[in-house]
């Protein structure tokens, strides 16, 4: 008697984003184990990233990493500021030398600051602070009151002053309002130290922020926040957050109304209740926390950089190595002030691999998000995050969900799954060939098959915003549905997607899996 096939549908797989800390236990299909060069679309489907554009064609350093990239912004234009090889640079296309007249520099990791409409401020440890004036070029800044100007390596320019560190690491000095060159106290310029406020004894400044109408001190292992900065003369605290503090200054980014930090125990929110006083912080980094801090604690977190990507709703940490360069991507589009969501899903995440192995990222007001990576001349260079290819080379884009008994309530899972088939619902241009993948009972070997599809490139008849993306062929993109024969069985199944990404956005949209029933597993 012929026994019929059980359907199983996973709707958006993975749609929770990626969840490493728990990839051994039982997870619902909605997490993924693995998941490479990812974003989240506006339907909450896994979608391959985009790839890296070179922008520069002269100029370049050479076979350095282009290690700091700033956005000086104007009311109508954005210039990007780049460091590398003890130089700086300005442009994207063309790169000119900046340098000027500055001490020589012993690094490249720049603080660098907008400042008084018109200038660039950029503080670097054990450095005279520098400034340029319309992107122009850099010279050191001198000081014009007889006061002493601060030489450590943080700097923050907000409410019309500069904020910086001296190299003690706990003195924060501030200038007199809208002038980098006033640091004396008769030009309304001061200090404080934070040296008594650390809890449990001493801690250093590693970066600042404003957050709403307060700055934000972070030691690394400990936050002091503060009231009326516009005021410095009656700077108070508002709150100490004991435990959690910043690790990587560049990791720093505003978010809305939100700060986004990575500290010891992973990437933090900053915010404040309705209900008290007190600043609690988030820890939105939960599911990747073990994997993510083998990178981030590696000795590297001076050079680690990050961005927020305000239009595609991500913000990017940037962790350089020399063995194995890591992105985590976060989702951070479901990330609001005040939430009823549960912590675990405000926040989705992939990890990126390829995109150039970037030194440094940057996203300006013109909505360019800025890399600095190596071209196919191995010669630092500027490029755009943009089209489907990193450079000239193809990535892939990887899905693996849970370990999974695929039972109910009313059958129990206790039997073996014997796979049939397996149907692939994938969105995309071009040709590609989607992979699935395969495993049983926690086996680290894969059974995969490989389908083909070849989708017109015709462009689409009534475009995404009025009829969606599958049903209408949106922006040359068609649904395209990948049968495979499978084989095999066992009680816990792994399934996954690997699809070589080759210069067209690509989507899961779902998968069907088609099962007959074993014996009841022992």
């Amino acid at each position: 008697m012929t026994v019929p096939l059980l359907p199983v549908t996973f709707q958006a797989p993975g749609f929770k984003g990626l969840n490493s800390q728990l990839s051994s236990t039982a997870l619902d299909s909605g997490w993924a184990t693995e998941l490479e060069n990812a974003v989240f679309d506006q339907t909450g489907k896994i979608t391959s990233r985009k790839g890296w554009e070179a922008l520069t064609t002269s100029g370049s350093p050479g076979a350095h990493n282009i290690e700091q990239i700033h956005c000086y912004e104007t009311e109508t234009s954005t210039t990007v500021i780049c460091a590398s090889n003890a130089k700086i640079y300005s442009g994207t296309t063309t790169l000119t030398d900046r340098t000027g007249t500055i001490s020589p520099p012993a690094g490249n990791n720049w603080c660098f600051q907008n400042f008084n409409a018109t200038k660039i401020v950029a503080w670097q440890l054990n450095h005279p602070p520098i400034v340029s004036t319309s992107g122009g070029n850099f010279s050191d800044i001198v000081v014009s009151d007889g006061g002493t100007i601060p030489d450590g390596n943080v700097c923050l320019a907000a409410f019309g002053r500069i904020w910086a560190t001296k190299d003690d690491g706990y003195t924060v000095q501030y200038s007199a309002l809208l002038d980098e060159t006033k640091w004396a106290v008769a030009s309304g310029a001061g200090s404080f130290s934070t040296l008594n406020y650390w809890p449990d004894g001493k801690d250093y400044v590693t970066a600042m922020a404003v957050y709403e109408d307060k700055l934000v001190v972070f030691g690394q292992r400990n936050t002091i926040v503060y009231d009326s900065p516009e005021a410095p003369g009656s700077l108070v605290i508002h709150d100490i957050i004991a435990g959690v503090g910043c690790i990587a200054r560049d990791s720093v980014q505003a978010v809305g109304t939100d700060v986004l930090f990575l500290s010891e125990t992973g990437i933090r929110s900053l915010k404040k209740t309705l209900v008290t006083t007190k600043s609690p912080v988030q820890d939105i980094s939960i599911n990747v926390r073990d994997e993510l801090l083998i990178y981030a604690t590696a000795g590297n977190a001076p050079k680690i950089r990050s961005a927020f990507n305000s239009v595609e709703g991500f913000y990017l940490l940037l962790i350089p190595s020399t063995t194995s360069p890591t992105i985590w991507c976060l989702d951070v589009k479901n990330l609001q002030q005040y939430t009823d969501l549960p912590q675990a899903e405000q926040v989705r995440i992939s990890k990126w691999t390829g995109l150039g192995s970037p030194t440094a990222v940057a996203y300006g007001r013109d909505l360019t998000m800025y890399l600095g990576v190596r071209d196919a001349d191995n010669d630092g260079i500027i490029a755009e995050y943009a089209g489907y290819l990193d450079g000239t080379s193809n990535y892939t884009l990887k899905y693996r969900s849970p370990w999974m008994d695929l039972g109910n309530e009313q059958e129990g899972g206790n039997w073996f799954k014997i796979p049939k088939q397996a149907t692939v619902t994938t969105v995309g241009g071009g040709s590609y060939q989607p992979t699935f993948a395969w495993a049983f009972d926690f086996e680290r070997s894969e059974y995969t098959k490989t389908a083909s599809v070849i989708s017109s490139t015709t462009p689409a008849e009534y475009g995404v915003a009025e009829y969606g993306i599958g049903e209408y062929n949106a922006s040359s993109r068609e649904l395209a549905n990948s049968k495979m024969q499978l084989s095999r069985y066992g009680h816990f199944m792994r399934i996954g997607v690997s699809i070589p990404i080759t210069g067209k956005e690509i989507s899961i949209q779902k998968i069907d899996l088609y099962m007959k029933r074993g014996r009841i597993s022992r």
